[in-house]
């Protein structure tokens, strides 16, 4: 086995990061925001997808880790290192394609909010938020962002959405049930089925909490939130 392919077979990429990787642009320059141990990058450099790659964290203890990765891989010539908060230290022309996986879609909207340089059509987005994937999706609609594709994965027993999305300048109303579930209602895949199902389920919790507080009418708004998705409408 080569040492390339054995490379390769040893970065330990999760589905989450490969599904990432899936969105990434042949021959681009990549920005991989908190990127902990640089893994996403050095897969893509060992594959020759990127033409560079900058593996950004706002840590200094991450970084070390991405640097023995960087150099245990050999990609030292694609990939490299930058301590920043966000995209604050990223010069806009190593970043073509920007990476934000792992964080919380709160923190993912506030750095793109904070970043006016990502406004451009030029730049594709690949975002998977941890938590608060509804909140990202409202950013996004009405800040003239543009969800090209969302797929879900699967990830230590959870259930994730990574969306592709590119600045058109178009603000767009985000209903209740695209908030929730962005495109993965209109994808019959099992991945995306899981995610729905996961969703419904937290909305059934949160509407039989309110029920036994008593909370009807704010009970009733989550009902019919829960309605919209199960409908397919």
């Amino acid at each position: 086995m080569s040492t390339d392919n054995l490379h390769r077979q040893s970065i330990p990429l999760d589905s989450r990061l490969r599904l990432c990787a899936s969105f990434v642009r042949e021959g681009t320059r990549l920005a991989d925001v908190g990127t902990d141990h640089a893994y996403l990058p050095v897969y893509l450099a060992c594959r020759g997808k990127i033409l560079s790659a900058i593996a950004c964290d706002v840590r200094q203890g991450p970084l070390n880790n991405a640097k023995s990765n960087i150099i245990r891989f050999g990609v030292e010539n694609t990939v490299s290192t930058l301590l920043s908060d966000g995209l604050d230290e990223v010069d806009p022309n190593d970043a073509c394609d920007i990476v934000m996986a792992g964080m919380g879609g709160e923190l993912i909207a506030e750095i793109i909010g904070r970043t006016q340089w990502l406004y451009d059509s030029s730049r594709r987005l690949i975002l998977q938020p941890m938590t608060r994937a509804g909140t990202l999706r409202s950013f996004l609609c009405a800040s003239g962002f543009r969800i090209e594709q969302e797929k879900a994965c699967i990830s230590g027993g959870k259930c994730y959405s990574v969306m592709l999305c590119v600045y058109d300048g178009i603000i767009r109303e985000c209903g209740h049930r695209f908030e929730y579930i962005g495109m993965l209602g209109e994808d019959d895949s099992h991945e995306a089925a899981a995610y729905t199902d996961m969703v419904k389920g937290k909305l059934s919790r949160k509407i039989n909490g309110l029920l036994r507080s008593s909370k009807d009418d704010e009970a009733a708004y989550y009902q019919g939130i829960y309605d919209s998705i199960r409908s397919k409408v």
